[in-house]
Order: structure tokens, then C-alpha cells, then sequence
């Protein structure tokens, strides 16, 4: 999910993204673990880390 600054991106890869965020952000209300969702999805756990701060997922599940 890297961001090219100044490149256009295809729509439906666009889309794509942001289909993947919302499917992260269910899979840990749900509560997986970020290394469940990572090897579930091919995602680095660093990375998942970094695109998804643990606080920020926190407020969103108690939003919820």
C-alpha cells in the first residue's frame, strides 16, 4: 500500500486499499491479533503497525 507522491494512482487500485483498510480495521474489532491479520492477509506486521496504530484502532472499536 505505498503512497507515490505525485504519480497518479488507477482507481481500482484505489478502491482495492481502501477495501483491504476496512477489512483490517473488522478483522481487529473482531479481535485478531495485528500478527493474525498480518499473516491473514500477507501484510508485514511492522507495516500493519505503522498504517495502523494500535490507539487509533483502539478508539475506533470503542466507537463502535
Amino acid at each position: 500500500m505505498a503512497k507515490n507522491k505525485g504519480v497518479r494512482q488507477d482507481p481500482t487500485i484505489k478502491e482495492l486499499d481502501a477495501i483491504k483498510r476496512l477489512l483490517i480495521l473488522f478483522l481487529a474489532k473482531a479481535g485478531a491479533s495485528q500478527g493474525e491479520i498480518g499473516r491473514a492477509l500477507n501484510i508485514d506486521q511492522g507495516n500493519l503497525s505503522r498504517m495502523f496504530p494500535a490507539r487509533k484502532v483502539e478508539r475506533f472499536s470503542a466507537k463502535n
